[in-house]
């Protein structure tokens, strides 16, 4: 595919936006809807939190976008991209990009073309507290120019390789729904317990061990002999920062079948398992008592009525919530026969084939549609 190279500034037409008065409530509840980097979900935007009357567009700094141009934030959510499917006011951290010549550029090529540039975009981020980018940064992205036919061809590729994403994603949500429904109709509710199954509180069932911190001074950032890993919450995403302490200093242990609670948020409230090693104080481990499997555990803590109950009543200092353990302790738990929890198991393991087959092939997908950005996109984020 032969290309030149553009800079953005030269193709596209740059629009900011503007917060009408909060103190103004005619200014509000309006019909024209009005973008922040909150409706950020997805890479279209086409319903918003918040509207706003055409009085606080003509008394503020806010612009009304037409449908089908380009909104990047260009303060906070560095690196996220959507297309407007309908007219739109935008606040002053959001950018509202217009092609000037379809001839020349596609919109939707553009589009991909920023989302490959994500990783780029949050690194130039500045700012103490909240990164922002400035217009030049902006302006100065160079873009590959393909030929028309080529521009087109690549957005459908990738177009097709984001609705196979967003298919695979629904089947695992959907999945995940499935498993959570199979234990919730093994076990009843537990608002109700309409199996009568013997009712304990929480802290007669499951013992909460919260971690250890050791100093940081003692940190490696490599495996090494007579070392173990230090895990964190965000450890169970990524691998990015894998740390390791001396196994003296390893006071708290976990293996991989061990049930790990989130402590702090948001989110708050995670139940994560996968990892083995020693944990952090942001992180505690959920230990059945007698009479209690480990698989019971897990699946119980994901379910609503705990879920909903510890998060409602999380304790919040300096903006991070974190798990009340007092009122975690003392919630109601139906229990099973450890028979009829095995029985559980079992069934929501032979669903739970198919939701790793699911991962799988979604873990595919981001691969081929990652290396086919990169060809067309070279140096992208």
């Amino acid at each position: 595919m032969s290309r030149a190279i553009g800079k953005l500034g030269d193709l596209v037409d740059i629009r900011g936006g503007g917060t009408p008065s909060k103190a103004m409530p005619e200014y509000w509840g309006g019909a024209i809807p009005w973008a922040s980097v909150k409706d950020f979900k997805g890479g279209v935007l086409k319903v918003t939190e918040d509207y706003i009357t055409e009085l606080a567009v003509s008394c503020s700094a806010t612009n009304v976008i037409p449908a089908g141009n380009i909104i990047v934030p260009t303060r906070m959510a560095l690196g996220k991209v959507a297309i407007n499917e309908v007219d739109m006011a935008i606040n002053q951290d959001l950018k509202a990009l217009q092609v000037r010549d379809e001839s020349t550029l596609s919109t939707q090529y553009l589009f991909h073309f920023l989302k490959s540039k994500a990783k780029f975009l949050e690194e130039q981020g500045k700012g103490a507290t909240v990164k922002g980018i400035t217009l030049d940064v902006l302006k100065g992205l160079e873009i590959p120019i393909h030929t028309l036919a080529d521009q087109k061809r690549i957005a459908t590729i990738l177009d097709k390789m984001d609705a196979i994403r967003s298919k695979r994603l629904q089947s695992i949500q959907l999945a995940g729904d499935v498993l959570r429904a199979v234990f919730l109709e093994m076990l009843g509710d537990p608002a109700t317990n309409p199996k009568s199954w013997p009712v304990y509180k929480m802290s007669e069932v499951i013992d909460f061990r919260g971690g250890s911190q050791p100093p940081k001074e003692t940190f490696e950032y490599e495996e090494r002999p007579g070392y173990v890993r230090l895990v964190q919450i965000r450890d169970f995403r990524t691998d990015k920062y894998k740390t390791y302490i001396p196994a003296h200093l390893a006071r708290r242990r976990f293996e991989m079948d061990d049930v790990m609670i989130g402590r702090y948020g948001p989110p708050v409230f995670q139940i994560l398992r996968g990892l083995s090693g020693s944990y952090n104080v942001a992180l505690m481990k959920a230990v059945p008592k007698a009479g209690v499997t480990k698989d019971f555990v897990y699946r119980l803590l994901q379910l609503p009525t705990y879920q909903d109950a510890v998060i409602a009543n999380s304790e919040r200092t300096a903006g991070q919530s974190g798990v009340n353990l007092d009122l975690l302790n003392s919630l109601d738990v139906p229990l099973p026969p450890v028979v009829v929890q095995d029985e559980m198991s079992s069934k929501i393991k032979k669903a739970e084939v198919l939701l790793n087959k699911l991962k799988l092939d979604l873990a595919v997908v981001e691969r081929l549609s990652s290396s086919f950005s990169q060809s067309a996109f070279p140096g992208g984020g």
